[in-house]
């Protein structure tokens, strides 16, 4: 029988890898039209995006960072120690899970933003907005509704990921301290 502490690493890596896989499809998805192809695009919304030209760079930037934040999820799925340096002093050896799982808190309430900004402005992010609906506009569609899984899946891995090691760093916290007395004060 599996324990309760057992199913809450599984859970944080499943969500962990869920949220990777949420994202891709979006960054890949730039990659063709970067490369030229058109993969259906309206050619007014490729005009309006300077596609080919700025634009392209644009979309270039936007998967990198994609692709780079994406990497960057695998550190949830790591153990601190293995990531944190030996040359770092214990007390801030101590914060990288913190840091870590904050980080991952802050990147999932950035995605959330930039998916609700996409929501309300659908018809400027989506380039199939003002055609018919074909199967690449699907398969676009489709690649946006993934990404919006990415925050909460995010943020849950990231939650889960701080109390898993949190609780760790803080009772190694309580086990090295020593008690102070308070001075006294004369009354």
């Amino acid at each position: 029988m599996s324990s309760t502490r057992s199913r809450s690493l599984d859970l944080v890596k499943w969500c962990t890898y869920a949220g990777m896989v949420a994202g891709l499809p979006t960054a890949l998805w730039r990659l063709p039209l970067v490369m030229g192809a058109t993969l259906g695009t309206p050619d007014l919304w490729r005009e309006q995006q300077s596609i080919p030209g700025a634009g392209t760079w644009y979309l270039l930037l936007l998967s990198a960072m994609q692709l780079t934040a994406i990497g960057c999820m695998f550190f949830l799925t790591i153990e601190p120690r293995k990531v944190t340096p030996r040359w770092l002093p214990t007390n801030q050896r101590r914060l990288v899970p913190a840091i870590i799982g904050g980080t991952g808190i802050a990147g999932a309430l950035v995605l959330a933003l930039l998916v609700t900004m996409s929501v309300i402005a659908w018809d400027k992010v989506d380039p199939f907005a003002s055609a018919d609906y074909d199967a690449w506009a699907w398969v676009c569609a489709g690649c946006y509704l993934l990404a919006a899984l990415w925050p909460p899946l995010l943020g849950a891995a990231s939650v889960g990921y701080l109390r898993r090691h949190g609780a760790r760093a803080v009772q190694v916290n309580q086990d090295t301290s020593t008690t102070r007395e308070e001075p006294r004060t004369r009354t």
